[in-house]
């Protein structure tokens, strides 16, 4: 049997050494195998053993992290689930480094990694795939495959070859800034997220540590876009003095999707991370799910080839395990995320040591944390009612109501800028 899977990054790279390892002629396809994918690079310990990557490429341990209200209050939690462990931090690495481990694994495994781009596809009569791709050097090429997996980003050529319609994207940029010594000790295992007008009408911006910088960044929703590198501008500003004497190293963006596609099959061909919308709401997380979602498929497809078995399946044990948590996830951002007032109430709620071990629960261990019904009572009473009762007796005004003012044609030229090292800015944005 032979599988092609287009997008060599973490969602395809996991499929094809999955595949290849159980005897599948597997080719892989990456468009470019130089270019290193912008991403906040944070996953949770469980992917390291799940998946097998080696911990020597972990750059930093994340084991405290602050959420930053649009009034500048700052809410300091310990990153610990409700059983402690020694696992308890957030992994931050960069994605060159991981997407080339899971490649050359994937090769290990016996994939044939190529560099080429999925150009179109075509079922035949039997039901095999005749895929059409394009080499570095402008050859074409058609090749024959029993099953094909997706996992080309969230600008999906493969998704659009089945007649998926255009995906509204949210779009993240972000900085890697190299800071002075002192300003690093202070990031080695801290990460901030800030919230606000100033910072994301939709999101929130970041400061994530890495092992010689620190990724700064935000998203925001299409309608925003244009304002992305002001946005970014906000971050910054909102940080202040612990990133004085920062070196930009490099300038950089992406599309993220806002909605995941519930319809993961289509005949033969399987979609899988981006390409899927596999993006948690609230926290934009995707490396893990990707991975996941790329081990489910490679059981279908071997289920399907070997045994008879129903690619559909795949959908069904995705939805099982990460549906619900999706569903939360995205009802969180919207009564969280859409106003100075609701990010400052979110921000009360995460003061909570209930809402805290309940959502490193959920992030570490990628289940959604089961409550009891005295958490119940503490989210209830210690939580929502309290964090709505201290904005009504004390309101917090916010500290900037709009980013930073810089030239819309500035705005415009800087996200064109980062979005290339992404994706084309029309595939992601208007601007």
């Amino acid at each position: 049997m032979k599988v092609i899977v287009v997008g060599a990054n973490c969602g395809g790279s996991v499929a094809a050494g999955d595949l290849a390892a159980s005897g599948a002629e597997v080719l892989l396809l990456e468009r470019n195998l130089k270019r290193k994918k912008p991403c906040g690079g944070a996953i949770p310990p469980k992917a390291m053993s799940e998946f097998g990557i080696p911990r020597s490429i972990i750059e930093r341990k994340v084991t405290q992290a602050a959420v930053i209200g649009p009034s500048g209050e700052s809410v300091e939690m310990d990153v610990r689930g409700t059983i402690p462990r020694e696992d308890d931090y957030i992994i931050m690495l960069t994605r060159d480094v991981l997407d080339r481990t899971l490649r050359e694994k994937a090769q290990n495994a016996g994939a044939d990694l190529r560099e080429a781009t999925f150009v179109a596809q075509e079922t035949q009569s039997d039901g095999t795939i005749r895929v059409k791709v394009r080499y570095r050097d402008e050859r074409e090429a058609m090749l024959t495959c029993d099953a094909l997996i997706g996992a080309d980003g969230a600008g999906s050529a493969v998704a659009k070859s089945v007649g998926r319609p255009p995906v509204r994207y949210a779009s993240a940029i972000q900085e890697r800034l190299e800071l002075p010594a002192e300003a690093m000790a202070y990031y080695e295992n801290r990460a901030e997220l800030y919230l606000g007008d100033d910072i994301s009408p939709d999101f929130y911006g970041w400061v994530f540590p890495k092992a010689d910088h620190v990724a700064v960044g935000t998203g925001c929703r299409p309608e925003h876009a244009n304002a992305s590198y002001a946005f970014l501008e906000g971050v910054k500003a909102r940080a202040g003095a612990k990133l004085r004497g920062a070196k930009r190293i490099l300038l950089e963006g992406h599309p993220l999707p806002m909605r995941r596609n519930h319809k993961l099959v289509f005949g033969r061909t399987l979609l899988v991370g981006d390409a899927a919308g596999m993006v948690a709401h609230t926290s934009g997380e995707g490396i893990y799910f990707s991975m996941a979602a790329g081990r489910l498929a490679a059981g279908a497809v071997t289920g399907f080839l070997g045994y008879g078995g129903k690619l559909e399946s795949y959908e069904k044990n995705w939805q099982k395990k990460y549906g619900a948590m999706f569903d939360f996830l995205e009802f969180l951002e919207r009564i969280a995320y859409t106003s100075n007032r609701k990010r400052e109430w979110f921000t009360d709620m995460c003061r909570v040591d209930t809402v805290q071990r309940l959502t490193f629960d959920s992030y570490l261990f990628k289940n959604l944390a089961t409550v009891k019904p005295l958490d119940h009572v503490n989210l209830l009473y210690e939580g929502a009612v309290g964090a709505v009762t201290q904005w009504w007796l004390a309101p917090r005004a916010p500290l900037h109501t709009a980013p930073p003012k810089i030239t819309a044609k500035e705005a415009v030229l800087a996200t064109r800028r980062a979005l290339a090292a992404g994706v084309a800015a029309d595939e992601s944005v208007a601007v």
